[in-house]
């Protein structure tokens, strides 16, 4: 790389407006904590208040039904318009309410029951090195050849045959649904609306549409509606919240946005060290790109108005019981294995600690070229596991909090307007991984028969389409027990609908009414 002194001196960074919003998730992010100082005195004022944690998850599952209802309701009447069962079908408000051979629409939460010897243990969920490679893969073969991954998307896919069963449940009671080709008429079920077992999860709230069998209490199934995002917002009138970047005398450019993930401080992934890559040369070359040091006026880094780093930016911890020879040549290359206790074993906490100052000055550079940055907390980060995540603690990144305007530590999600009119919501990607084990199907290859899991965008347009950005939590994702209201139903359309630390990058586009919404999955 060289630098372009009399380029450099020319060159203003882009500027475009920001108004952070994911506060509306720090407030469910952690349970009430007590006065710093204040001792029994603070205890004994909060007796009267329950602890968070004491409340029972079903409280998540009503306020989330509550939140999606009437758009699940509305999708469905407008499918049901003109068609042949308009005026046919009634609402039912409550399952239990339901009768036997007449044409109904239900609303409630799915909840899949499979044999629990198929089942993985909850504890090995996050913490098996199998589940992991699958949840953040490194080498884009999470579908394929990896054992453990197969095991894992067996157990979760969907098979009537050997006895799972799909209900449909609410407050007063469930129902059990049968998702078939046609109904006891003979009507054949609309493809676009049938119900698909492995196309659904656990926790996704719906409007079901069909008739209750009296022989077996059964729902069969004719459609199925989902609550779709909300309305979109209707755009500022103003022009000014955006200012173009000055490249040379005669142009500008429109402000970008930039998003990242995977950042890896403190370790190379297992893939780049087979492949004698290196992501310390890939950070290295994102930072000359934002410094404006690249040397090429058409490539530099001058229109990135702001940048978020979404998760992945921590090294995940070494598995020192695994014996595998390939495992072992990583650890020898990962920068964790410098930090060695006396025992000889690997320290984590001093990893952790490396991963964090090398992360820290990284972060500080970036922000040195006049760079806004917004830091996403991942799986990885000292903070929370329970979603949301709350923003990592300023002791921890001393050097880029010392940027006090230009550095921002947000909750995972992520959530801000940018230039006035621009809506941007996302994660980590944790909530698209999670999902993306329930959404499977299999497949036969010369004989041999596999899983196939959905792509990261296409879980990610199914979560658009549940109108809720982590509908699998908290049955496996791990969420806060709220009460009074579900903080990841979407509340408003965001413009840009992203999620970090997936195998590639892929962006589609979402139509709704005549509005667009960018669905991104990025990886760095």
């Amino acid at each position: 790389f060289f630098f372009n002194n009399t380029m450099a001196e020319s060159t203003t960074r882009a500027y475009s407006s920001f108004t952070p919003s994911w506060q509306r998730f720090h407030e469910f992010a952690a349970p009430i904590a007590s006065s710093s100082g204040a001792g029994s005195a603070a205890a004994s004022s909060s007796s009267n208040q329950h602890h968070p944690y004491t409340r029972q998850y079903s409280h998540v599952y009503s306020a989330r039904l509550a939140g999606l209802r009437e758009r699940c309701l509305k999708n469905a009447r407008e499918k049901l318009a003109g068609g042949e069962l308009d005026g046919k079908v009634e609402v039912v408000d409550r399952i239990i309410e339901v009768k036997e051979g007449a044409w109904s629409i239900l609303v409630g939460t799915i909840v899949k029951e499979t044999d629990p010897k198929r089942r993985p243990p909850v504890t090995s969920t996050y913490t098996d090195a199998d589940a992991c490679s699958f949840l953040f893969p490194t080498d884009g073969s999470a579908n394929a050849g990896v054992d453990g991954v197969q095991e894992s998307l067996r157990a979760h896919l969907f098979d009537l045959d050997k006895g799972d069963i799909l209900h449909l449940e609410d407050e007063s009671g469930r129902v059990e649904l049968s998702p078939e080709t046609t109904d006891k008429d003979g009507m054949d079920v609309d493809n676009a609306d049938a119900l698909d077992p492995n196309k659904v999860a656990t926790g996704v709230v719906v409007a079901v549409i069909g008739k209750v069998s009296a022989e077996k209490g059964v729902m069969h199934v004719h459609s199925v509606h989902f609550a779709g995002p909300p309305p979109a917002e209707k755009k500022s009138a103003s022009g000014d919240e955006l200012r173009g970047a000055r490249v040379n005398d005669n142009e500008t450019a429109d402000p970008t946005l930039l998003l990242v993930s995977g950042l890896g401080c403190g370790s190379d992934s297992p893939s780049d060290v087979e492949s004698g890559g290196s992501l310390a040369l890939r950070r290295e070359m994102l930072l000359e790109y934002l410094t404006n040091n690249m040397g090429n006026s058409e490539g530099n880094g001058s229109s990135v108005c702001r940048v978020i780093v979404a998760g992945g930016s921590i090294a995940p911890p070494v598995n020192a019981s695994s014996d595998d020879e390939t495992t072992k040549e990583n650890k020898k290359s990962n920068c964790n294995s410098v930090a060695k206790s006396k025992n000889g074993k690997n320290d984590s906490s001093s990893a952790l600690a490396f991963s964090l100052r090398e992360l820290d000055l990284y972060l500080s550079e970036i922000l040195s070229s006049g760079v806004p940055v917004d830091y996403i907390p991942g799986w990885h980060d000292p903070t929370n596991a329970n979603w949301p995540q709350r923003p990592i603690h300023s002791c921890l990144l001393p050097n880029a909090c010392s940027y006090v305007d230009l550095f921002s530590r947000s909750t995972n999600p992520y959530e801000g307007v940018v230039g006035g009119n621009v809506r941007v919501l996302g994660s980590d990607g944790l909530n698209v991984a999670d999902l993306r084990r329930y959404l499977v199907e299999g497949e036969s290859n010369d004989g041999e028969e596999k899983v196939v899991a959905a792509s990261s965008i296409d879980t990610l347009q199914t979560t658009f389409q549940c109108g809720h950005i982590a509908p699998t939590g908290p049955d496996s994702l791990p969420t806060f027990p709220s009460s009074e209201s579900d903080p990841f139903v979407l509340q408003t359309r965001p413009n840009v609908f992203f999620a970090g630390n997936c195998e590639k990058f892929e962006t589609r586009l979402v139509g709704a009414d005549g509005n667009e919404v960018e669905g991104g999955a990025i990886d760095v």
